[in-house]
């Protein structure tokens, strides 16, 4: 009988780590369900390949362990193929390694380019694999696999099973699970943003885990991903946050921003009814910028209304960089189809015109194919452009 993914990790888990150097694997920091499976799957596919190893590569998971709740398609996706929490490493387990002299090698999956928290634990990135715009970092790196699809783990995927396992091994049940989900949730069931890679990987889910229905299955993870009841202003804020370095030629603001960005599955005018209206949600979104330390705080809601799939972006900006970030909506309004929010329209509890507010500067989006993975790059060029 083959390992199974939960017997992996707990081994991980009661194996004494003794090695001076560890290698671990981890997505990118809004952890969400392609990274967090990504970097499962290839440590496990690199447990599988050599299982002889004396220091198996960690999976690390790239947020604290008190943010796992939040992500409750992970749990559930998870629990389906019985991996509890106890069996999960975290941004605590890493920081941990490096304050006992660990040297700390990584594997990026679902990002290229390590930043933030996690960048300050890893002595050397080793290896790549990533479905991003190529930052062209870590160019000696093996595997450096950075091509553009649907979800990064059909590259890991494919590079295992195709590549680099015998030809005659055959993938369980558990792991191919795991990877099959984030597919199903970043290309929609297969049906967009749908590359090579992806149609590859496809064949192999369907081989290796024939009895899940695609359909259903993409239904249940988007339904738990979507369920937001409970949660405060801060944990929507920080549930699918990323944070992002801009760097600028002719010394405008030292030549640095610095930008947070929230994906939100809800319309800006639910937030305002949610959480007491627009001026509470201001101030909310201001405490969480100043708590993360960043200049601008972009919020990205995405959310189906009338059976139209709609987008919306709103950014507060601290006040030394109110009018760059007009400058910088300016650069990008024509390809992202920006159109400014009247507040009428976005919200029933306030009357305060969105529209002279430059410290809540609330736009609709109407190029809805640009998504986090596509405007934060634009942004980039905007503040180098300025």
């Amino acid at each position: 009988m083959s390992l199974t993914v939960r017997s992996f990790l707990n081994l991980l888990k009661t194996t004494p780590v003794t090695s001076s150097t560890i290698r671990i694997v981890c997505g990118n920091e809004s952890a969400d369900l392609d990274s967090v499976t990504s970097a499962i799957s290839f440590a496990y596919f690199k447990f599988v390949e050599n299982s002889k190893d004396a220091q198996p590569i960690i999976p690390i998971i790239n947020i604290p362990r008190e943010d796992l709740k939040l992500r409750r398609d992970i749990i559930h996706v998870l629990n389906d193929v019985n991996i509890s929490e106890d069996l999960l490493f975290f941004l605590e387990d890493v920081k941990q390694l490096q304050e006992s002299n660990k040297t700390i090698e990584a594997i990026l999956v679902d990002h290229n380019e390590a930043v933030n928290e996690a960048k300050k634990y890893i002595t050397k990135v080793v290896g790549v694999i990533d479905h991003h715009k190529d930052m062209n970092q870590y160019l000696d790196a093996s595997p450096r696999i950075i091509k553009v699809c649907g979800s990064c783990t059909s590259l890991v995927y494919n590079y295992f099973v195709n590549e680099i396992l015998p030809k005659d091994y055959k993938p369980g049940h558990d792991v191919t699970q795991l990877c099959l989900a984030a597919g199903l949730v970043d290309t929609t069931n297969f049906s967009h943003r749908v590359e090579q890679p992806d149609l590859i990987s496809k064949e192999l889910y369907s081989k290796y885990a024939s009895d899940v229905d695609m359909d259903v299955y993409t239904k249940v993870i988007k339904n738990a991903k979507n369920d937001i009841s409970g949660f405060t202003a801060r944990d929507l804020l920080r549930k699918d946050y990323k944070q992002f370095e801009f760097w600028n030629d002719k010394g405008i603001h030292n030549g640095k921003l610095t930008m947070g960005i929230s994906s939100i599955v809800k319309p800006m005018y639910w937030l305002y009814e949610e959480f007491g209206g627009y001026k509470e949600l201001k101030e909310d979104c201001v405490r969480y910028r100043e708590e993360k330390n960043v200049d601008i705080l972009t919020i990205m809601t995405s959310f189906v209304e009338n059976g139209k799939f709609q987008r919306q972006m709103t950014m507060i900006p601290s006040d030394e960089v109110k009018s760059i970030a007009k400058e910088m909506v300016s650069n990008i309004t024509e390809y992202l189809e920006l159109e400014k929010s009247e507040s009428d329209i976005m919200s029933t509890t306030s009357s305060t015109n969105l529209t002279d507010d430059e410290e809540f500067q609330q736009y609709e989006q109407q190029n809805v194919e640009a998504s986090r993975k596509q405007v934060a790059p634009s942004l980039q060029k905007a503040f180098h452009d300025l």
